[in-house]
């Protein structure tokens, strides 16, 4: 076997068209493996034999499982259900026998030749044909397509797999995009009790000019999430080259937080694309996996604040990227904790029929519960009302001056932000609930952060702007009382500005990443005296400023880099 990294492992996606090419070619694959293999420490292949309605030749997989073999690669199979291509991103139709005929012949034709077969996130369904509307019935697309595709994931792909190859690990890739999951018939709740493993798009790409719009911070708070939903199950984290040809800097970024999240294996997507593109991809790669491999046994288990999304859930769109970009660490699950005194909760614990009970249990309990303003709206009318006198509008203000936090009948910092940011107006009760931080706007202020009483526990309520990416325009100040409040359970958190991702972990060792193209200074405040920090890299030591009962830190962060440290 070849040799790899210590702390994970590294495997590279051959699509059919490259496993085509390999096969027709071997003197051309000969040549791009030496290329890779001088820079990277890959030791698996993954080997698709359909994609977009076309089977690979038998002759030529196996002939290629063999030169892989012998050259020292773990062999996997892949999967793809498109129909006619990448691009048109039209899925099987599971309600279409002949396609169920196809899929049932093409898990057969892998699972014969392999011992391990990967499903890539084609594996959904966005069929509306007659037949499928047919099916469907009275129920919603999501209801109709999860129930579709649990019956298909267990009645044709793992019974037909166990069936000819009772040994073969089974393994469904999630895509990035988890807030639709079930809308087009992804079923984490069901399915990774089907399949033996799971596995983790962790494609963030450009977050501005892309499709999605997705945060850095997702390649991260992904890859935790689904480790949650299956422990110790969760394969690896694969991402890809594309939209990173003019930016760099996000190619390694997702391989950064793909590993920060305690990755087992990375998924490099994929051989053609590796190779065609200029060729920087793989030496870039190499360079950040063996620079990672240093320190990340040192790590211990990722911590972050308690974060409750629901199987199935939506809403407030792929909002935890952005809290995670301003360096609040979140340790997401499907199911809701029962550790940590404080839970944050998005509009996606709307989901959770039962949600305003659990709120209220949690606080009778004396915890700490922070929702957001799109989640105040849901629950309006749900119960809400009992725990405070709060209420939603349809109202908007933009606002450009701040000021916290309470101070005697006013409040004791004012500041001003760099643009104005549009919020939702939120109604309170005074003296029921206090204002900890707020925006100004023409002789009035208006609520960024509520706080009310309930029993021995206290509910926050944080506006969400109506772009959450204002949030990266709210001043330092304003920024760092955020931070104070939602990681009030962790012994460590940072002041600084927005963009500076903070990754903590239970042996007091962290990680601080700046995302942005300019110095930065950062603090970093831990809640006990006299410590000193360690360079995980370098092995330099610095030696923090006590007051009272904390430490407090000042980090010079280069553009777009990070440091790991340990303290003590």
């Amino acid at each position: 076997m070849r040799k790899g990294y210590d702390n994970f492992t590294v495997a590279i996606f051959f699509t059919i068209r490259d496993t085509e090419q390999a096969a027709d070619h071997p003197e051309l694959l000969v040549e791009k493996l030496n290329f890779i293999e001088k820079h990277l420490n890959c030791t698996k292949v993954y080997l698709e034999t359909y994609r977009g309605n076309h089977l690979i030749d038998k002759e030529k997989i196996l002939k290629l499982k063999e030169f892989f073999t012998e050259r020292g690669y773990q062999t996997s199979g892949a999967i793809t259900t498109s129909v006619y291509g990448n691009w048109e991103f039209k899925s099987f139709c599971y309600t279409n026998q002949e396609h169920l005929a196809e899929l049932t012949e093409v898990v057969r034709f892998t699972a014969e030749i392999f011992d391990e077969v990967i499903l890539d996130d084609f594996y959904f369904t966005n069929c509306k044909c007659e037949s499928c509307i047919k099916a469907k019935g009275e129920r919603t697309w999501s209801q109709f397509r999860t129930d579709l595709m649990k019956e298909v994931s267990s009645d044709i792909v793992m019974k037909t797999a166990k069936a000819v190859n009772p040994k073969v690990n089974m393994i469904i890739k999630y895509p990035n995009w988890y807030e639709d999951y079930q809308n087009t018939g992804y079923n984490l709740e069901a399915e990774p009790l089907l399949f033996d493993t799971i596995y983790t798009g962790t494609e963030t790409r450009n977050p501005t000019y892309t499709q999605q719009n997705l945060q850095r911070y997702i390649s991260y708070f992904l890859l935790r999430y689904l480790e949650n939903v299956k422990p110790g199950k969760n394969g690896g984290g694969w991402f890809d080259t594309f939209d990173c040809l003019y930016n760099m800097g996000s190619y390694v970024e997702q391989a950064f937080l793909t590993l920060f999240a305690k990755s087992r294996e990375v998924t490099l997507f994929c051989a053609g694309l590796l190779i065609t593109r200029g060729s920087i991809f793989v030496p870039l790669a190499g360079h950040v996996f063996a620079q990672l491999d240093q320190f990340l046994g040192q790590l211990g288990a990722p911590l972050g604040v308690s974060c409750y999304k629901p199987y199935h859930s939506k809403g407030e769109s792929y909002l935890h990227g952005y809290l995670g970009m301003l360096g609040i660490p979140l340790e997401p699950a499907a199911e809701l904790p029962s550790e940590g005194q404080l839970l944050f909760l998005t509009e996606n614990a709307a989901g959770d029929g039962r949600i305003v009970e659990k709120i209220e249990a949690r606080l009778r309990q004396g915890g700490k519960v922070v929702i957001t303003s799109g989640l105040l709206r849901e629950l309006q009318g749900r119960g809400i009302e009992g725990i405070a006198e709060v209420r939603y509008t349809d109202k908007k203000v933009a606002v450009q001056e701040f000021a916290y936090p309470m101070y005697e009948c006013s409040f004791g910092h004012y500041c001003r932000g760099a643009q104005p940011v549009l919020i939702p107006q939120i109604e309170f009760s005074t003296n029921d609930t206090w204002q900890m931080i707020v925006g100004f706007k023409e002789n009035n202020s208006f609520p960024l952060l509520l706080k009310a009483q309930y029993a021995e526990g206290t509910l926050y309520i944080l506006t969400v702007p109506e772009n959450p990416g204002d949030f990266y325009h709210l001043p330092e100040g304003v920024l760092n009382e955020l931070r104070r409040v939602l990681t009030a359970d962790l012994e460590l958190r940072i002041e600084g500005p927005a963009n500076i991702g903070l990754f903590l972990y239970d042996n007091r060792t962290f990680i601080v990443e700046s995302f942005l193209p300019y110095f930065s200074d950062v603090r970093v405040i831990i809640d006990q005296p006299g410590l000193v920090l360690t360079d995980l890299v370098s092995g330099e030591q610095f030696t923090g400023d006590t007051l009272g009962s904390q430490t407090i830190f000042t980090l010079k962060l280069e553009p777009t880099t990070y440091r790991v440290f340990r303290y003590a």
